[in-house]
């Protein structure tokens, strides 16, 4: 992050300002800055620090307006910003006079639609809520994402994680390729807290670009991350060299460029095409560091932090102050984009950076809401995030949904969104993005980015909005509309003298004295031709049309243009072109969807481009059409598509993929794999041609389709899982032989859980993606009986577990999934009961207690339940997990010995009540087991209030989970933290509340017997809460008791349901251990460090 933004341009400008307030010096008055002359005046130059000097006289200017080196720091300012006559360094006019900066300028482009790059958090696994898990990211939305963060371990120079969980995300977030193959998923290395000086990485990155050895290791484990968990590219985020404050050193500058080279090279050297990024800051103050002129040639483009400009750490500031303003602000990103526009930055290298979330402020005064009033502190603390000063997109909504005021800054191109009585946030929605795309494209940026995708919310609404800026939405849409009939292969144009790709051959001539394979000269070397390859079941046969040398080629009906020429296959055209038609079939449909507008000579207006129609839009333009036509000497022709366009990802590609200003002598024209050429274009290159090239349509024999069908169906011959599936969430009937597992590999297994949890989130789905939904709901749903949709209402019932373990432990169910999820959501309905009326409020949560997130390992998120789904009370043992309903029965049986009850008070506002059991001790507990060392079976109970039913109190419980303990931690509770699979949890029950509390919420009130349960989830819930209730686990005394639980209750009159007695923990977070007869164990404790639950809920 950006925090010295506004020490930006201007910073020593005011510097300037602030002397010119006292600027008289004496012998024994020294100058704050400059030399002190005998006249008793401070500055710079001879006049000051010459001959006539009386103090300081050393001191030397910025810059050196004239007067030569001898008095100057540096001849040049950083970044070619202006010397003054003074000798400072600026870019306003008392700086530059009347020089101004010459920004890039395309009309009615869009070159921001190239790249769409997503940051996505690890660390938001560990919020209180709004968690996002890798298949929840709207792929289908992003060209590349970005896995924030790996460090670098400050002794080996290795890559290494920055959480011990992180190595399992990286495989399920780069494996997400595997559902869109277009999709680069990139590591980035940094970021804020790697510099921080009380961090063992602060000098990391310098000790890194100052050593050749350093950099050798680096690079070597470098390449072995990326190779082993399938990156496509480094981005480097050092925040930020040079900068004492930021652990920098002087002589970062120089080596920063020199570290970028040796890594370039390094990557280079591999014989893969990795690419390499760096992140740069928007402010003066920081970027003056940064060799961009240099760096330029090096990377494939930067990455332009234009967030955060403002927020909080403003109030320390003496050039800012504690002054409300936006945390993006588009004037101002458009004065820091003028220090690269100095420094001739090719803005295609520029990708734009836009925020997915707000700074937030608490008002000194209410009544001033606006721009520059006065803050006190940082905005509350949201309930998922809970980081004082910052909300999330899906934090705003919520706040905007429940009546905030909402203005639009069209200048500052922001959204100000003002609520309670002293709450203030800045963002970015759909209309304020559009207004960031659209100074993208007219200033020529190569992309946008954003911080961060994990930020959106469940739905993907803000990642929605952009798509739909970007064309990428239309791409979307045409997939989910898309047929089962409409999946057949397309035709495509072949390379220069390239046979056909595999699966496709050419189509044939209908023309001429020899006929055979149709293709095209146009774009290639003398005696080479581009065929016309098509897919043998839907083959069409084309023809030339037009006849030399007044050529007028012109289809006819029935017919779809394909390409054009100068010459065909016979005589060259002295006047018009040539064209190539073909019988319009399915294969062929996208070409038609398409058309050249604009004929030469004059194709438009100097400088403009050739209309559309109304009901198409331009995907592109050139000087020669499709490539074979009679060149534009005024304006340019358009390709005009309907909408949404049939090609997705395209780009024009000269030679390594540059643009049209970087392209090589000779241009080669060819188009990356997975790409085909839609057009040629030789303007600009010496010899050869351009390419303009798109993605090759997706089909149902791509290998993504292929590959997920051939999984499915290994799967679907035999939906169990066995005990060596250390992924298995289902115990593997008795009867049935290890040899009849699913024979799918762990590899295999983890990938299709993953795509199936990311086709079951259904957001930005890609083309590829609809048709594995398709295949998925057609073919394995179709006879097993579980659908995407039911897979994806039943995460929405645990939006904050795991979704791939959900998936996972459905699948295992195999055809008993369906009933599983019907018995379980009627069992909801029929035990989750609503006493109250009217009105709304936020789930309790006690004041004084800290809202920071959960201590999460993330590494085991893939893992087992270790307590079966199931309700069918079955035994476990040997690797094979017992059913819950079996472990309920045990405990009502008297089976296992009672260990404690607790009360838990969580970081994140919970309150849990905790019941332990002991399993018996050797054979007699195999049963109960799934591993040899669990020896306890945990309950939690998230509870809300008690009620008054008929003359009795009872707790309404609004989730109940259990798992397996396998020992009792320092505090002696069991040890729930879930390393190595060990602890996962099962869902028994969860009311469906989420964070939000209304008058609609239902409870679960065990020992109060709701009558007619028709589901057998609902029975055993029913008598299990039944016997909690007469065993005295579950009471009031439990929660209140003087030698237990010892909460004070109250009612709250301005609830809507103030017969609900709230708890008052009085500032504990946790109780003594304690048991129904009394006996109890410990102290209570307001300790908050360990006040964790992984429940998920």
């Amino acid at each position: 992050m950006d925090i010295y933004s506004l020490f930006c341009l201007f910073f020593t400008f005011f510097v300037s300002i602030s002397v010119a307030q006292d600027y008289t010096c004496s012998a024994s008055k020294p100058c704050e800055i400059g030399c002190c002359s005998s006249t008793g005046v401070c500055g710079y130059g001879p006049d000051f620090c010459g001959e006539t000097c009386i103090s300081n006289c050393d001191r030397k200017a910025e810059c050196n307006p004239g007067w030569g080196t001898k008095w100057s720091k540096a001849d040049k300012c950083p970044l070619n910003v202006c010397c003054s006559e003074f000798g400072f360094c600026g870019t306003t006019e008392e700086f530059c006079g009347n020089k101004t900066v010459t920004a890039p300028s395309c009309d009615g482009g869009s070159s921001s639609s190239k790249r769409t790059i997503g940051y996505y958090e690890s660390w938001s696994l560990s919020r209180n809520c709004d968690r996002v898990y890798p298949e929840a990211i709207p792929i289908g939305s992003y060209t590349h994402l970005n896995f924030a963060f790996a460090f670098i371990d400050p002794s080996t120079f290795k890559v290494a994680p920055m959480n011990e969980g992180d190595p399992e995300l990286y495989k399920r977030f780069t494996g997400l390729k595997s559902l869109y193959p277009d999709l680069q998923t990139w590591i980035s290395i940094g970021g804020w807290s790697m510099n921080d000086a009380d961090q063992p990485t602060a000098t990391t990155f310098s000790d890194l670009a100052a050593s050749k050895s350093a950099q050798k290791k680096f690079f070597a484990s470098l390449l072995s991350f990326m190779e082993t968990y399938n990156f496509d590219g480094v981005d480097l985020d050092w925040e930020y060299p040079v900068a004492e404050e930021r652990s920098g050193r002087e002589e970062d500058f120089d080596n920063f460029t020199s570290l970028l080279q040796n890594l370039r090279d390094h990557l280079s050297s591999s014989g893969k095409k990795y690419g390499l990024t760096i992140t740069i800051p928007t402010s003066y103050w920081y970027l003056r560091h940064f060799d961009i002129a240099n760096m330029e040639k090096i990377v494939d483009w930067f990455n332009i932090m234009s967030y955060d400009l403002h927020g909080t750490w403003d109030n320390d500031n003496q050039w800012t102050g504690p002054y409300v303003r936006a945390h993006t602000n588009l004037t101002e990103i458009n004065t820091s984009l003028e220090l690269l526009w100095r420094n001739n930055i090719d803005p295609e290298k520029v990708v734009l950076g836009l925020g997915f979330y707000g700074r937030s402020f608490t008002l000194q005064d209410p009544g001033c809401k606006k721009p520059g009033c006065i803050f006190s502190a940082g905005g509350n603390a949201g309930d998922c995030t809970g980081s004082v000063g910052t909300l999330s997109y899906a934090e705003i909504e919520k706040v905007i949904e429940n009546g905030a005021d909402v203005e639009l800054d069209h200048k500052a191109a922001v959204k100000l969104v003002t609520w309670g009585e002293d709450q203030w946030v800045s963002y970015d929605d759909s209309e304020t993005l559009k207004l960031k795309l659209d100074y993208a494209n007219d200033h020529c940026l190569g992309g946008t980015m954003v911080w961060a995708t994990s930020q959106d919310d469940s739905k993907g609404t803000a990642s929605a909005a952009l798509s739909k800026l970007t064309g990428r939405s239309a791409l979307a849409l045409s997939a989910r509309s898309m047929s089962t009939t409409d999946q057949v292969q397309s035709c495509r144009l072949g390379e220069c003298g390239k046979k056909c790709p595999s699966g496709l051959k050419p189509a044939q001539r209908s023309d001429g004295k020899n006929k055979g394979n149709t293709g095209t000269n146009t774009g290639c070397p003398d005696g080479e031709n581009r065929l016309y390859c098509c897919p043998p079941d839907n083959m069409p046969t084309c023809r030339w049309r037009g006849t030399a040398p007044f050529c007028k080629g012109k289809c006819h009906d029935g017919e779809v243009e394909v390409s054009s020429s100068m010459s065909g296959t016979g005589a060259s055209c002295w006047t018009g072109h040539k064209v190539l038609c073909c019988e319009q079939t399915a294969a062929n449909k996208a070409v038609s969807e398409c058309k050249w507008t604009g004929s030469a000579p004059s194709c438009a207006g100097l400088g403009g481009k050739a209309s559309c129609p109304d009901s198409r839009k331009r995907l592109t333009y050139s000087n020669y059409g499709a490539g074979g036509e009679q060149p534009c000497f005024t304006g340019s022709k358009s390709l005009c598509c309907d909408q949404p366009p049939p090609y997705e990802n395209c780009d024009w590609y000269y030679h390594g993929g540059k643009i049209l200003g970087q392209i090589p002598f000779k241009c080669t024209g060819t188009c990356p794999a997975g790409k085909a050429s839609i057009a040629t274009d030789p303007t600009g290159c010496l010899t050869g041609y351009g390419s303009f090239c798109c993605d090759s349509p997706a089909t149902t024999n791509g290998p993504q389709v292929s590959d997920f069908s051939k999984r499915l169906e290994g799967f679907a011959k035999n939906p169990t899982c066995g005990k060596d599936d250390r992924l298995n969430a289902k115990r593997e009937e008795k009867n049935v032989q290890l040899s009849k597992r699913h024979d799918l590999s762990k590899s295999d297994w983890s990938d299709l859980l993953m795509q199936i949890t990311a086709l079951a989130a259904g957001t930005a789905r890609t083309y590829q993606m609809t048709l594995m939904a398709q295949e998925y709901n057609t073919s394995y749903a179709a006879d097993i009986g579980l659908d995407l949709d039911q897979i994806a209402e039943y995460h929405a019932d645990w939006p904050n577990t795991d979704s791939v373990a959900l998936t996972q432990s459905l699948m295992c169910l195999g055809k008993k999934a369906s009933d599983t999820i019907d018995d379980y959501q009627k069992a909801r309905s029929e035990v989750c009961i609503n006493r109250c009326p009217s009105a709304s409020t936020k789930r309790r949560s006690v004041e004084g207690f800290s809202s920071s997130p959960p201590s999460t390992n993330i590494s085991n998120h893939l893992g087992a339940r270790r307590i079966d789904l199931l309700d069918d009370p079955q035994p476990g043992g040997g690797g094979y997990m017992p059913t819950w309903t079996y472990m309920i029965q045990a405990i009502m049986d008297g089976e296992f010995k009672l260990l404690y009850e607790q009360l838990i008070y969580t970081n994140r506002g919970e309150q849990i009540l905790e019941i332990a059991w002991e399993l018996p001790s050797g054979r007699d507990g195999d049963s109960y087991r799934e591993r040899d060392n669990d020896q306890y079976v945990v309950f939690h109970f998230h509870f809300d209030h008690l009620v008054d039913f008929e003359g009795t109190d009872y707790a309404g419980i609004y989730a109940m989970v259990a798992f397996h303990g396998q020992q009792r931690d320092r505090t002696l509770r069991i040890d729930g933290n879930d390393r190595d699979n060990d602890n996962a949890r099962v869902h028994l029950i969860d009311c469906n509340t989420g964070d939000e509390a209304s008058e609609d919420t239902d409870y679960w009130y065990p020992g109060y017997d709701t009558i007619g349960q028709e589901s057998l989830w609902g029975q055993w819930l029913t008598d299990f809460g039944v016997w909690l209730h007469q065993q005295d686990l579950i009471t009031a005394q439990t929660l209140t008791g003087s030698h237990r639980g010892q909460l004070s209750t109250y009612q709250d009159e301005n609830s809507f349901c103030p017969e609900r007695l709230q708890f008052d923990w009085g500032g504990y977070t946790r109780s003594r251990q304690f048991t129904p007869g009394g006996g109890s164990e410990g102290e209570r404790t307001d300790d908050e460090d360990d006040q964790n639950d992984n429940d998920g809920v």
